[in-house]
């Protein structure tokens, strides 16, 4: 989620750069540069995989530098996205999430092409399941749970939906797992190997699973949403959905889409068409796997 310590947008300073590196992460287009690299290098090996050597075409490009202030205060570091600056960072260790969150500003804000809603996203048997939940309901958890079970990932952050056909788009970031879930790494066989940690602000410590990580081949392409789930995470509670009618379905994606106004009518009209071919639940989630029994008992 769009979170952290947001600025008033102005133009990045200039810098010294210590290289640029390209990725194209599902549709989406990134460079990361700026002078700052320990933070550029961290990126560059969580997404290795989907390192480019060329720049893609239109690129989301992020710059990283540590601020120019007087030696007795702490150093800070500037994070840039479209040469404006975004967010300052306070410590080296939430460098990373805050790189993460200027990619996810400028998808939510200004990147074109897609209706952006906020949702977990996976795909089983050619068709999509769509997570949507505010912070802290678990999506990010239970998409995790489904692809460490064989299920394709295509994102923990957004939908992409492309207006001409209403098919969900790949951004598979790697997945954000905060420090009240890390017990969860352990039951999915995932806590293991040289895992780093982060600070991400109000959000605590969290680390990043890539979807490599969960099993071979897990990466999930372009397809039609066959199933959406408006998620509600309560500790303790027995896993259980209701079925939501279509109309309700739309209200509800329009209160989690980003660039809602953009496409205001037309918006409606596609997340109608998305929903009319799909089953709509209220998803109360509680322990990972009974959930996620649940949810392949309906999607499968």
């Amino acid at each position: 989620m769009l979170v952290g310590a947001s600025v008033e947008p102005r133009r990045a300073a200039p810098a010294t750069d210590a290289g640029e590196r390209y990725f194209q992460i599902g549709v989406v287009p990134v460079s990361v540069g700026g002078s700052y690299a320990p933070a550029i290098g961290d990126f560059a090996a969580l997404y290795a995989e989907q390192e480019c050597q060329r720049p893609p075409t239109g690129c989301i490009d992020v710059r990283v530098n540590p601020s120019a202030r007087a030696a007795a205060l702490p150093r800070r570091y500037d994070v840039a996205a479209g040469g404006t600056d975004r967010f300052h960072a306070l410590r080296s260790s939430s460098v990373l999430p805050h790189i993460e969150w200027a990619i996810n500003w400028e998808l939510a804000t200004s990147w074109p092409g897609y209706l952006a809603v906020h949702a977990g996203v996976v795909e089983r048997n050619g068709r999509a399941a769509l997570f949507a939940a505010p912070p802290q309901h678990g999506k990010s958890t239970l998409t995790l749970g489904l692809v460490r079970r064989g299920w394709r990932y295509l994102s923990d952050e957004f939908a992409l939906l492309e207006p001409s056909s209403g098919h969900v788009h790949p951004y598979p970031k790697a997945i954000c797992v905060k420090e009240g879930s890390f017990t969860v790494l352990n039951e999915l066989g995932l806590s293991g190997g040289a895992r780093r940690f982060y600070d991400k602000g109000k959000k605590g410590r969290v680390t990043f699973v890539r979807p490599s990580d969960c099993h071979e081949g897990a990466q999930g392409g372009v397809c039609p949403i066959g199933s959406v789930f408006f998620c509600r995470y309560e500790p303790g509670a027995v896993p259980r959905m209701t079925a939501v009618s279509r109309a309700d379905a739309v209200l509800r994606l329009t209160r989690v889409t980003f660039n809602f106004r953009k496409y205001r009518a037309r918006g409606v009209e596609l997340l109608a068409d998305v929903v009319r071919n799909a089953e709509c639940y209220e998803l109360t989630s509680g322990d990972l796997s009974r959930t996620c029994d649940l949810v392949a008992s309906v999607v499968g």
